[in-house]
């Protein structure tokens, strides 16, 4: 049986394309889990009036991505019954066919631990992303992004990495190898729970034959609540996951590249927009990240 698990909090702008999206695939999954974290009351409302069949968890408090959607796992895991758990993001279209062939595919090899669709933009021909894979220091290395979907593509990829916000994983990869790490509270941290799942022996794979794609909506320009939130994960948790697993020569090589190689390029788009909170937010991720500061320092509205 497959339970999938999608994240919100406060998400007001993407609510009626999620319900859209909701309804092509919920025909094939058996449980529907909505974590919630710590939204408003109103926001709250509004999903239990969109969504009343799902379970919906409420957490008191902001925990990330990874805390939220551990609460979910956690609560699939106790009722031992699903042996797949699908992470989906509520920005993310897919069919139940594709939905149904993914679970089935993963089913169909003992030392297959996790599996994805090919992953497209909004246009839905453009790749964002397929078969990623990780480089020495355990950042991600896009295969085949940016280009068009079309047979040139190899069906199946074996993968590193699969994207955080569309996957399928067994129920018994999380028993074996835990969940995941919550003190990078979001971003990349995909990353380090499939860097373990791999290391534990399980196979990774992307497949053409599903497809899937991002269908973003951006925050309503001068309503976003913090710019550079993105930017501090992103940056701190390349280092902490680097520290986690790499040598301290890895560590710091990373940290030279990141600073003085690829963040004066942003710099000067991010000053040139008149965007310093972005700067600032930029640096103080590389900082905390090579002095080892992890949790929740940055929280998004």
């Amino acid at each position: 049986m497959l339970a999938s698990v999608t994240i919100t909090r406060n998400d007001w702008h993407s609510l009626e394309q999620w319900r859209s999206f909701y309804e092509q695939y919920r025909s094939a999954i058996d449980c529907h889990i909505i974590v919630d974290n710590a939204s408003s009351l109103e926001y709250k409302e509004k999903l239990r009036s969109l969504f009343p069949d799902s379970i919906l968890i409420e957490r008191s408090e902001n925990g990330g991505t990874t805390a939220a959607y551990n609460a979910g796992i956690k609560y699939i895991m106790s009722l031992d019954k699903y042996d797949s758990i699908m992470l989906i993001a509520n920005d993310i279209r897919i069919s139940a066919s594709d939905v149904i062939y993914l679970n089935e595919k993963l089913k169909s090899e003992q030392s297959l631990g996790a599996i994805s669709p090919i992953l497209l933009q909004k246009d839905g021909e453009t790749i964002a992303t397929y078969g990623e894979q990780l480089s020495s220091t355990l950042c991600l290395l896009g295969m085949f992004g940016g280009q068009k979907n079309d047979d040139s593509l190899p069906d199946e990829v074996d993968s590193m990495c699969l994207p955080g916000g569309m996957c399928m994983v067994k129920q018994e990869v999380y028993r074996k190898i835990g969940l995941q790490d919550e003190s990078l509270f979001m971003y990349s941290d995909e990353n380090d729970f499939f860097h373990r799942a791999t290391n534990a022996g399980y196979k990774l794979i992307a497949i053409r034959k599903a497809v899937a794609a991002h269908c973003h909506i951006p925050v309503e320009k001068g309503k976003q609540q913090d710019s550079g939130l993105a930017l501090y994960y992103i940056y701190r948790n390349k280092l902490l996951i680097c520290s986690k697993y790499c040598s301290k020569i890895s560590k710091w090589s990373l940290f030279f590249k990141l600073f003085f190689i690829n963040s004066p390029k942003y710099t000067l788009v991010f000053f040139f927009e008149g965007n310093l909170h972005k700067i600032y937010c930029m640096y103080l991720g590389l900082f905390h990240g090579i002095l080892g500061i992890s949790g929740k320092k940055l929280e998004n509205k």
